[in-house]
């Protein structure tokens, strides 16, 4: 598996899924497509076109040169339950990462008390 995350992947997927973030292009065997990762399942995919492929998140992980890596942030991993405008709320206020908004809007609230 190769990973280019500078690659162009509107060249494989000129639209993606709803919930999709691009991560640039990757090449199994041989074909290419744009990486994604899928934001509510954490999965990676490749998409050329509309055909959406699941690919092993490790060796992602490990092309990307991720394989475990420390949190950049002291703390502790939690599992949290949230409905789906919750979910939103918190994408929005993390620009995208649900753990970065849930962390903002807590010290929204703490600022205000």
């Amino acid at each position: 598996m190769e990973i280019d995350p500078t690659g162009n992947w509107r060249l494989y997927a000129p639209v993606l899924p709803d919930g999709a973030t691009p991560l640039g292009t990757v090449t199994v065997g041989s074909e290419t497509g744009a990486l994604v990762r899928i934001d509510r399942t954490g999965a990676y995919c490749m998409l050329v076109g509309g055909a959406l492929r699941r690919i092993d998140g490790r060796s992602v992980a490990a092309a990307l040169g991720h394989a475990c890596r420390k949190p950049t942030i002291d703390g502790q991993r939690i599992n949290v339950y949230l409905d789906a405008d919750s979910i939103e709320g918190a994408r929005r206020l993390g620009g995208g990462n649900i753990s970065a908004g849930i962390r903002e809007a807590i010290r929204r609230v703490a600022r205000h008390d």
